[in-house]
């Protein structure tokens, strides 16, 4: 989008916003006068021209829901006004149902957009609303300031400095003196943790050298009194002492012994009672396992299915004798029976039934003798079967008792050879600490053995002292005054830079020179001499805080102009509480004006006119 250096506003068509329910045509001039009472929509008219530009009302709150008014939901702003070349334009910005759109000159446009043709947002209310500025941006109006002050060559800072210090920053590009400070101190301070890392390495190097001087001489004291005990204690060690016999001694207890542990241990033989273990067991697995099996299970089977078709046949007679009379049929020739003949049927009929159950008790009889003598079979192999399985165990018995007296035989040899060999095992230590210690006493053997190793334990320290003794000591002295050297040299240098910070901010400040507003970017910090940020606003000498609404408004006004001046935009200026300025001499006004003042009572009303301004002081 094209920039725009400048406008002004022709009119403005309000509805839904604030107090404008309807749509309400306002005309504007330079200046342009908005007189009326309180809540009649002066300051409306305000965020209403900031809504249609930013999107944010006068001041830049957040929370656009405020603005709209409470009966008209359809928030709707066109703004007309020409630009520096003198075109006609028109911005329009609506938003329904939470959804906003904004055309320009008749083309839908993003906020982006306007950003880019009017500036960043913080630009536009710094030029539009006097107060903006200095209340609402704080350290973003600094940094708003600085991204918009000419950048002055390095050259030409240098240029106002001394001699020395142009020369000693000749050659150091200095895009960020903060930053070139603040590695400074880093490295500063790295050189004197390094220089105490040093001092301490030096005076720990001296309190090494001195004790281990002291360590040497207590060590050299110890080792002669050690010579002197060992000495006096090896003078006794052998007196009256036969070492021959003891070594005879000692030779016949080792070949003992080598000889008696050299032989295997006694193991009994009991292979052959293992193998007829074996097979006992073997036969009590088999035997235990054997089942009877039945011997007369098909007579029995064979029989009870004769007596079982015999209980049919005999329960069919019976049933048949039961129901039979003169007159019915024959059942197996089916012939009907006479009166003469029945008796006879009949007769022939209880003989076969009496025959039937005749034979049924002799079959049950043999079955009976059958049984018992399955039963009989069966008890004797059990009989049997528990002898043989008793008469087993019995044997395994006595050969597991055999085996176990062997094995204990065994282990009482065995155990006597062990003792033996540990009565030669301690006649040997007996001998050998004979041969070591002669006459001494345990104890002054065990001193014996103990001054030993401290005498060899004070050589090896001995040895270690001496050596750094030996050792050529490090130079920290020379270290520790180059770097001392290198800090003075970075510490002056630091100096220069602070001195070409000074004057930066001097040159720098001078293209914020304003007519009754001064502002302080930064402050000499007096201990060191640097500068330290601060952000802070006078007017005539007085602090702004202290100022009152009038005096404040002024001190707007020209930070308004600044603002204009140092971003190369043109825009209105709206000046609210009018009532209490009664002029605004301390400016010469560049853009087009529009002043509110409260009038009690009044009506809204808009006025364009050319109402000559007071002339800038």
């Amino acid at each position: 989008m094209e920039k725009i250096k400048g406008f002004q506003i022709s009119s403005m068509t309000v509805s839904g916003f604030k107090c404008y329910e309807a749509p309400m045509e306002i005309t504007f001039g330079n200046p342009t006068i908005v007189t009326g009472g309180n809540g009649r929509g002066k300051s409306s008219l305000a965020d209403a021209i900031a809504f249609a530009v930013t999107g944010l009302p006068f001041f830049g709150e957040r929370g656009i829901d405020r603005l709209h008014n409470e009966t008209n939901p359809d928030l709707q702003i066109a703004m007309r006004f020409t630009d520096e070349t003198g075109k006609a334009h028109e911005l329009t910005r609506s938003r329904q149902k939470d959804r906003m759109s904004i055309t320009y000159d008749g083309y839908a446009i993003r906020q982006t957009d306007l950003n880019e043709m009017f500036g960043e947002r913080d630009v536009f209310l710094s030029i539009f609303n006097p107060l903006y500025f200095i209340e609402e941006l704080g350290e973003d109006g600094k940094k708003l300031l600085e991204r918009y002050l000419p950048p002055i060559p390095q050259a030409d800072v240098l240029a106002q400095l001394n001699a020395q210090t142009q020369q000693r920053l000749s050659g150091v590009q200095l895009p960020s003196p903060e930053t070139f400070l603040k590695n400074r101190r880093e490295e500063i301070r790295e050189l004197e943790q390094n220089a105490v890392y040093l001092s301490g390495k030096l005076d720990l190097a001296q309190k090494q050298r001195q004790s281990s001087k002291e360590l040497s001489n207590r060590l050299t004291a110890q080792i002669q009194e050690l010579q002197r005990e060992i000495a006096s204690l090896e003078a006794r060690r052998f007196e009256n002492v036969n070492l021959e016999e003891l070594q005879e001694q000692l030779v016949q207890a080792s070949e003992q012994y080598e000889e008696l542990s050299g032989e295997a241990p006694e193991t009994p033989d009991t292979a052959e009672l293992d193998a007829k273990l074996q097979e006992f067991h073997a036969k009590l697995g088999a035997r235990s396992s054997e089942v009877y099996q039945p011997k007369y299970t098909d007579p029995l089977a064979e029989d009870t299915a004769k007596v079982q078709a015999l209980g049919k046949k005999y329960q069919q007679n019976a049933a048949l004798l039961k129901r039979f009379q003169p007159g019915t049929s024959c059942p197996v020739c089916r012939r009907v029976l006479s009166q003469q003949e029945y008796p006879a049927f009949r007769q022939a009929l209880q003989a076969e039934t009496e025959r039937i159950a005749a034979d049924g008790t002799q079959l049950k009889g043999q079955i009976t003798e059958l049984q018992e003598l399955e039963q009989k079979s069966q008890s004797t192999f059990e009989q049997f079967k528990a002898e043989d399985i008793e008469r087993y165990q019995a044997e395994i018995n006595a050969l597991n008792q055999k085996r176990e007296q062997l094995q204990a035989a065994a282990a009482q040899q065995n155990m006597q050879r062990q003792q033996t060999l540990e009565q030669l095992r301690a006649r040997i230590q007996n001998l050998s600490a004979s041969m070591e210690c002669g006459t001494l006493s345990p104890a002054d053997s065990e001193r014996l053995a103990e001054c030993k190793a401290s005498l060899e334990d004070c050589r090896v320290q001995l040895a270690a002292a001496q050596q750094v003794l030996s050792a050529a000591p490090e130079d920290f002295d020379t270290r520790i005054k180059a770097i001392e050297e290198e800090i003075t040299e970075k510490k002056i240098m630091m100096k220069d830079v602070i001195l070409y910070m000074s004057k930066r901010a001097e040159l720098t400040f001078s293209k914020l020179a304003l007519n009754r507003v001064k502002i302080s970017l930064y402050d000499v910090v007096k201990t060191t001499g640097e500068l330290k940020d601060v952000f802070r606003f006078t007017y005539n000498g007085r602090r702004y805080d202290r100022l009152s609404l009038s005096e404040q408004i002024r001190a707007g006004a020209e930070v308004s102009e600044l603002v204009k001046r140092l971003t190369g935009r043109n825009y209105p200026v709206f000046f609210d509480n009018m009532e209490s300025v009664d002029d605004l001499s301390n400016i010469r006004p560049t853009s087009q004006m529009i002043l509110a003042k409260c009038v009690r009572n009044a009506e809204l009303s808009v006025r364009a006119g050319s109402t000559a301004m007071p002339k800038a002081a």
